[in-house]
């Protein structure tokens, strides 16, 4: 599986050979001209959304882990059932989002 810094490489590298088909396309296609076109605002619009995704921090990822141990531990000393169960669940889905 490529990482989203491949990825926009390669869409990079594709969008180049399709502009240069493109300019190379004689005007009077209009079909072949209209076809490469979108084929490179597709690529432009995928590398756009890859470059929008940020990971978390290093900081905000271990943030998360302290606070879902503490959600863990809290889990720990209330007394009521479901006080346990939604400090448990919420230490999971910290987590889980700590992962990345």
């Amino acid at each position: 599986m490529e990482t989203a810094h491949e990825e926009i490489r390669r869409l990079e590298t594709e969008r180049h050979h399709y502009s240069e088909t493109f300019r190379n396309t004689s005007e009077t296609d209009p079909v072949t001209r209209a076809h490469l076109q979108e084929e490179m605002d597709r690529r432009t619009a995928r590398i756009r959304a890859l470059q929008e995704q940020r990971p978390l921090g290093f900081l905000a990822r271990w943030a998360l882990r302290a606070v879902a141990a503490g959600a863990a531990w809290c889990a720990f000393q209330v007394d009521p059932w479901w006080g346990k169960a939604l400090l448990g669940a919420l230490g999971l889905a910290l987590a889980f989002l700590s992962l990345g």
